[in-house]
């Protein structure tokens, strides 16, 4: 299973704008280059954000993105959906006719079970902990002591 790259991107996006939450607009060629992401892919990933209420956009020179919202109020769940427009695993779960199975299908069950569990990770999880994991991993990257290399003579 693979996680789509809308998703992956949208929240690559959405973590960079928290990083620089100063208020001001970031612009979209800013967070391009900074994510690797194609410009123009990225705008249309910022427009559904945007349409959700998870991002702000604001026209014109010094235009750009900004968060509607506040990182601990976002969580990846919200992004899927607004991505997305819903968490689908297998399509037997969102669409009743897909399969004459329906009824009686106890793999169904499984995959019930496991979307279920995947929306309740994906809606525990927010841009300000997926921040806060970040400062961490700097941190103890920072205070790991290179190894000395010991020469041979």
């Amino acid at each position: 299973m693979k996680l789509s790259t809308r998703l992956r991107y949208g929240t690559r996006a959405i973590l960079e704008l928290a990083k620089s939450s100063s208020g001001k607009p970031v612009p979209i060629q800013w967070i391009a280059s900074k994510q690797n992401i194609s410009p123009s892919y990225l705008e249309q990933l910022l427009a559904r954000l945007r349409k959700a209420g998870i991002v702000k956009s604001l026209k014109g020179p010094g235009g750009g993105y900004t968060l509607a919202k506040k990182p601990e109020q976002i969580s990846l769940l919200d992004i899927e959906l607004a991505l997305e427009g819903n968490l689908s695993i297998v399509k037997c779960l969102d669409d009743l006719s897909y399969c004459d199975n329906i009824d009686y299908c106890i793999a169904r069950t499984v995959w019930e079970k496991m979307r279920d569990m995947l929306v309740e990770f994906l809606e525990k999880q927010t841009i300000a902990d997926i921040l806060e994991k970040e400062k961490e991993l700097l941190k103890n990257k920072k205070n790991m002591r290179p190894r000395r290399v010991r020469r041979r003579k």
